[in-house]
Parts: C-alpha cells; sequence; structure tokens
C-alpha cells in the first residue's frame, strides 16, 4: 500500500509540473510569439539595420565565385552581395568585394546572356563591387572583351584570381 501512495504521489507531481511548465511555454509563446509582433511598426523597412560589431573598424573582404550557368543561383548571388553591401550602408570604405566569373559563369556578365542583371550589376559596381571575367575561358570560347559588360575586368584566369583573393585574406563565397 505504501509503494502505491508513493506511486501515486509521484505521478501527480508529475502531472502538475507538465501542466505548470505546458502553461508557462503557452504564456510565453502567446507574449513573444508571432502574434506580438503586429503591434510593432515594420522595423527592417523603415531602418538601417546596424553595421556587425564585429566589423566597426575593419573591413570586410569578400570573393563571390560564379562557375555555373544556371540564372536562378546567379541572383541568388546578386542578392547575397547586396544584402553585404547594404548591412555596411554601402559604404565601400568598409568592404571590398570581387566577383570572379569564369567556365560556364562567364555567361553571367555577358549581354548576350544576362542582359536584364546588367542595370543590377552595374549599380553595385558604382557602389564598389569589382566584376573579374577569366581570360583563359574567352580563349576557349572564342570570346572578345566586347562580349562582355563593359565594366568588367578581365583578368588572366579566373581560377588563379580566386587563390589570390585568398592568399590575400578574403572569404570566399560560392552562392
Amino acid at each position: 500500500m505504501k509503494k502505491f501512495s508513493l506511486f501515486l504521489s509521484l505521478l501527480m507531481i508529475a502531472a502538475v509540473s507538465i501542466l505548470f511548465f505546458s502553461s508557462v511555454s503557452m504564456s510565453y509563446a502567446l507574449k513573444y510569439g508571432p502574434s506580438s509582433y503586429s503591434s510593432y511598426p515594420a522595423y527592417y523597412n523603415t531602418h538601417p539595420l546596424p553595421t556587425p560589431e564585429f566589423f566597426k573598424n575593419k573591413v570586410l573582404k569578400m570573393l563571390v565565385e560564379i562557375d555555373y550557368p544556371n540564372p536562378k543561383r546567379w541572383n541568388y548571388a546578386i542578392a547575397v552581395i547586396s544584402n553585404v553591401m547594404k548591412a555596411f550602408g554601402y559604404n565601400s570604405l568598409k568592404y571590398k568585394i570581387e566577383l570572379v566569373a569564369f567556365g560556364a559563369g562567364l555567361k553571367m556578365v555577358m549581354p548576350k546572356f544576362d542582359k536584364k542583371n546588367e542595370a543590377v550589376l552595374e549599380s553595385l559596381v558604382t557602389y564598389g563591387l569589382k566584376i573579374r571575367g577569366c581570360h583563359n575561358t574567352m580563349l576557349k570560347f572564342h570570346l572578345t572583351k566586347k562580349a562582355l559588360f563593359p565594366f568588367v575586368r578581365v583578368v588572366p584566369a579566373g581560377v588563379l584570381e580566386v587563390a589570390k583573393k585568398g592568399m590575400q585574406g578574403y572569404v570566399l563565397l560560392k552562392p
């Protein structure tokens, strides 16, 4: 009988604690969950994002590698670059960003294949983006500088440009 009453006591303690903790988490979710966001103004559309604390006195060096022929991924790469620039307030003294296109990715910087992104890329160039095209790829496909957007600078080899920038401390991204 003593064992049975001890078992019932433990069972009741467990049931009460489950009820208590579930009500606490539920009230927390109700107080701080998505429904409470409606009382705040649209923060991200009206306020600039703060510069990440880590970069306060440093320069971000980032290299974006494009070697694939997928326009959806090109758009993603452009979004990544513009988000980084936006985070730094489009202040090109706080970042160095370079896009290197080689192989099948060279099509991204050619009006023949990606005319719709020309204006976007050109505006990003005005905010400090440097775009490089691979000369080896141009030779392979019998292309001249005229086949690229006018703001693209040709480098001898895209892969060597990626390696050089890596040795200079650039972070490599391949979105």
